[in-house]
């Protein structure tokens, strides 16, 4: 399985002034292509702070995708702090600064030209409809902070990531989670599944939510049907999502 960290960059969601939206939803579209997400982080827009992460998480994950930092302004570092992280040079990319020039034409600023700099061995990838390509350097891929940015770039280069889907059930209970916990952790001793419990509190809906699930369907529905049969039958409310769903078909 395929790993990724996802490394956010700054100083506004540590201050709380922005409310980060991208980590969350990249953590659903990763889980939905079959990656094993294993890392968020959060660092403000300091070179220092962006090496020092990069460097710790970049060899033990597949993928790192980054978030901010690369516009035009002051405190747009990310690409620097990128080419300082692996010993190499920020170079003028020729193909950006042309689309650069192509799109504000006699308008463009030096400014503007700014986002053409990147850690020298930058390649650019291409895909979807996006007009400016995602920059991949070694198993980083940098992306802009703005959601909407964000997820157009990361959906036009995702199928290089597919590694196939995780399929999900949920078992919904009217239980305490004290009462139930024997019970599941001997699920994923006895199957091939990863098994999540999400207590409720307040809600009429139900108390917990176990979720059960793996890359295959048939371990999914064996340890759904072991869990129902291990419970007494007055606690299981219901049984959603059909054996074989994928994570990107919710």
């Amino acid at each position: 399985m395929q790993t990724a960290a996802i490394l956010l960059i700054g100083n506004e969601i540590l201050s709380g002034k922005i409310r980060d939206e991208n980590a969350s939803w990249l953590a659903v579209r990763l889980r939905a292509l079959g990656v094993n997400l294993r890392r968020i982080c959060v660092v403000p827009d300091e070179p220092d702070a962006i090496v020092d992460e990069l460097l710790r998480i970049h060899a033990t994950v597949d993928h790192v995708f980054t978030s901010g930092g690369v516009g035009p302004t002051h405190d747009d570092v990310t690409m620097d702090s990128v080419a300082r992280a692996f010993g190499v040079e920020v170079i003028d990319h020729p193909e950006l600064a042309a689309l650069i020039r192509s799109f504000y034409g006699e308008g463009t600023l030096a400014g503007h030209l700014r986002m053409a700099r990147v850690p020298d061995g930058t390649v650019l990838v291409a895909g979807g409809d996006i007009r400016w390509p995602v920059c991949q350097f070694q198993n980083v891929y940098i992306l802009p902070g703005v959601p909407q940015l964000f997820r157009a770039k990361f959906d036009a280069i995702a199928d290089r990531f597919r590694e196939g889907a995780f399929y999900l059930r949920s078992v919904f209970l009217d239980a305490d989670e004290g009462s139930v916990v024997d019970v599941l952790r001997d699920l994923e001793h006895r199957f091939p599944v990863a098994v999540g419990s999400y207590p409720r509190f307040g809600d009429p809906d139900h108390r917990i939510r176990v979720t059960i699930e793996a890359r295959a369907a048939a371990p999914v529905d064996a340890a759904v049907d072991a869990l129902v049969a291990a419970l007494p039958p007055a606690i299981v409310l219901r049984v959603e999502a059909p054996v074989g769903q994928r994570l990107d078909e919710k």
